[in-house]
């Protein structure tokens, strides 16, 4: 195929090579003879060659710190763990002596040890009552960059290390030893030594760059610039008439080839030509399979498109269902829920808080009236959500059964029942119970004419309130079901009297378990404590108001874990509250 026909044809497939983004390839006048005038300074090989060499030794210098930086970092951060960890370790005794003697002078000496380290910030040492022993703080050190101390060192500032004294397995927590490092400090050491490090590398990189490019100029670059100015009097119009002269000195090596190689390619530029028309043939072609491609790959797209938008209508139509049943169950876990005004004429006033951790949960409340007595439970059933809201309905259904039928007088008789019956229900006196499931109670019986109030709990307490003063009385260390533990013999029942104005409390661990606070520890029982007692002498509605909102702080921007379920109520304050029927 001649070139002329070559150029036609590229022609006529023109408009099919564009749709694709390529141009086709016409013939153009050979270019005028080059001028014979020396190459800029900047636009040299020797210039640009120094400048690679630069750029390469710079991204290996940067590769180099980089990988530098990382080991300094990883190092720097197993250091300190390690020598923290040692320090603390080697205190560890005397810390916990002086915690036990609550002799603050000791603790002073251990504290005043570690604040000789110069990364240390605070140290603190506590009692098992949270009295503060010995502290030292340090005034942070400024940074440029807190927050970036922050992420990389923010892991490494807090250590804790609990205090425990006795011998063999007599061992018990007298305290706390706390350790808080400056982020800032880290910091700066670390950038310390990376700066010291950059500045080794950079004149290293810099001297590198000088040796080679001097080296490479004296064995390459001038003798191909040379060659170069051999090839640049080459007219394009007749490839041949001016065969390339080989560097003197390099006719054996790749200077010496690549003067062949050029002479080769000038005397074969026409084959070269005709090779280009065969190839703008082939490309054509290709052009037009890939047209075809396309179609039927587009085709396909649109019917996987097709199904993907069905499998998506019927997996949003599966989640719709669920999300109502879900829905409906919680209607249903709420209707099984009794009215406080159960027990009006009994208590002055009673108030409940029930926060299920999804829309339907796993705790449980009941309040009932018998004749003068009423029966107040609180249960926390085996997990949350739905599993949990079955538990809650097989206990509800139980605890009816039970107060009913079985009686309603002693809360020991009454956790005793549930939990032989739990087991029965969920087929855990078998050996074949496929349910590991039970839960925690507590249950108090009021009986108004008597002014005493009847307590039992398993694994959970009852909180009193009563002339200014926070106690509690906790449950038996045991729970109700489960198939792996024994059936309970039975259980603790605590009488308390009554005083007049007192207020009493019963709530599951979802309230105590709250993750928060500086440190993200629980809230616990005695922040619990310290919030009634705060709040006391409030009506109980403003007191569920006030420990919500303290659980809210407290908690912050951490999820919740659990359900929550809080019960308080004030017995009548006269003793001739008028007797009803049983409900």
């Amino acid at each position: 195929m001649g070139r002329d026909s070559a150029a036609t044809r590229s022609i006529m497939d023109a408009d099919t090579i564009d749709l694709y983004g390529i141009m086709p390839v016409t013939e153009t006048p050979p270019p005028p003879s080059p001028l014979r005038r020396p190459v800029a300074v900047w636009r040299g090989l020797s210039f640009k060659q120094a400048v690679a060499t630069l750029v390469i030794a710079l991204g290996l210098g940067v590769v180099t710190g980089a990988w530098d930086m990382v080991s300094d970092y990883r190092r720097l951060r197993a250091d300190v763990s390690t020598g923290v960890a040692a320090e603390m370790a080697l205190v560890r005794g005397m810390a916990a002596e002086a915690a036990f003697m609550l002799n603050g002078d000791l603790a002073r000496e251990v504290v005043d040890g570690l604040s000789l380290d110069p990364l240390a910030a605070e140290i603190r040492i506590t009692d098992n009552f949270g009295g503060v022993l010995a502290l030292h703080v340090r005034p942070p050190e400024s940074v440029a960059f807190p927050k970036l101390a922050q992420t990389l060192f923010g892991d490494l500032v807090p250590h804790s290390l609990g205090l425990r004294n006795g011998t063999g397995g007599a061992m018990s927590e007298v305290g706390r030893l706390d350790l808080r490092l400056d982020p800032g400090r880290l910091l700066n050491r670390y950038l310390g030594h990376i700066a010291s490090n950059a500045a080794a590398g950079a004149a290293r990189t810099i001297v590198l760059c000088l040796l080679v490019v001097a080296v490479f100029y004296g064995l390459i670059t001038q003798p191909l610039l040379r060659l170069i100015a051999m090839i640049a009097r080459v007219d394009p119009a007749r490839p041949g008439a001016f065969p390339i002269e080989l560097p003197r000195r390099h006719h054996n090596d790749e200077l010496g080839r690549l003067g062949e190689t050029v002479n080769a390619l000038l005397s074969a530029s026409q084959r070269g030509l005709d090779q280009r028309d065969s190839a703008e043939a082939e490309l054509a072609a290709l052009a037009r399979d890939l047209e075809r491609r396309v179609v039927d790959r587009t085709a396909e797209l649109e019917r996987e498109k097709q199904g993907v938008e069905r499998a998506n209508a019927e997996l949003e139509k599966a989640n719709r269902f669920i999300s109502d049943g879900i829905r409906y169950a919680s209607r249903i876990q709420t209707a099984l829920l009794p009215d406080s005004a159960a027990l009006e004429g009994l208590v002055d006033e009673i108030v409940i808080g029930w926060r299920p951790f999804d829309i339907v949960g796993g705790d449980y409340y009941w309040i009932g009236r018998f004749g003068d007595k009423a029966v107040i439970a609180v249960m926390d059933c085996t997990g949350h959500g739905v599993p949990g809201a079955f538990m809650t309905a097989v206990v509800s259904s139980i605890l009816a059964r039970i107060l009913h039928h079985h009686g309603h007088d002693d809360p020991a008789t009454i956790l005793g029942l549930l939990d032989g019956l739990v087991r029965t229900a969920l087929r855990q006196d078998r050996g074949d119970g496929p349910a590991d499931d039970g839960l925690d109670a507590a249950i108090c019986v009021l009986d108004s004419d008597g002014r005493r109030l009847s307590f039992a709990g398993a694994n959970l307490p009852l909180t009193i309130w009563e002339n200014g003063a926070i106690r509690s009385i906790r449950g038996d260390r045991r729970s109700l079901g489960y198939r792996e533990t024994r059936p309970v013999r039975g259980f603790t029942s605590h009488v308390v009297e009554i005083v007049p104005g007192s207020t009493f409390y019963l709530y599951t661990d979802g309230v105590t378990d709250q993750i928060g606070g500086p440190s993200r520890r629980l809230f616990g029982r005695q922040r619990l404590q310290d919030a009634l007692a705060r709040c006391g002498d409030r009506p109980l509605e403003e007191q569920k108001d006030f420990l919500l909102a303290e659980l809210d702080l407290w908690r912050g921007e951490q999820p919740r874990r659990d359900d929550m379920t809080f019960v308080a109520f004030r017995p009548h304050k006269t003793d001739d509250a008028p007797p009803e029927a049983a409900r």
